[in-house]
């Protein structure tokens, strides 16, 4: 999908600002909110998000469905909210919108935060097995 110059520089400045979050989002949560430099870098942080998603394309907001647009439009009413819109809504944003970036020497040196890890289900295979399995005492009977 060829980008338009105007989405091309708001996708560059929302993903730039969600950086910033994000890496904030890496220490932990107790060290950033007690903290009110922290504390404000993360609210002004995403508060540029939000003014640079307001400059994109409603075909990149519909194609990109995964984002939570509509949580990131609302400002945080307490620094707890606005870590958990952050810690929830930026390494989403960053993964969805990064492919549309990709060739472009801007964007060369992004992070690219991974996909969490789905659990595995061999655990529930085993206990089941486990449980249709009887023991036998030592002289081959079923035990009780």
């Amino acid at each position: 999908m060829a980008l338009s110059a105007r989405d091309k520089k708001s996708l560059l400045a929302l993903i730039e600002k969600a950086q910033l979050v994000y890496l904030l989002t890496r220490y932990p949560k107790k060290q950033v909110l007690d903290d009110a430099s922290d504390v404000a870098k993360l609210e002004t942080g995403l508060a540029d998000m939000r003014a640079a998603a307001k400059e994109l394309s409603d075909k990149i907001r519909e194609d990109h469905a995964l984002v939570r647009w509509d949580e990131l439009a609302k400002r945080p009413d307490s620094p707890e909210l606005a870590w958990r819109v952050a810690k929830r809504l930026t390494p989403t944003l960053i993964r969805e919108l990064m492919p549309l970036l990709e060739g472009e020497p801007e964007a060369a040196f992004f992070l690219r935060p991974e996909a969490p890890r789905k659990r595995a289900k061999a655990r529930t295979a085993t206990k089941k097995a486990d449980r249709k399995r009887r023991r036998r005492s030592q002289n081959g009977e079923p035990s009780r």
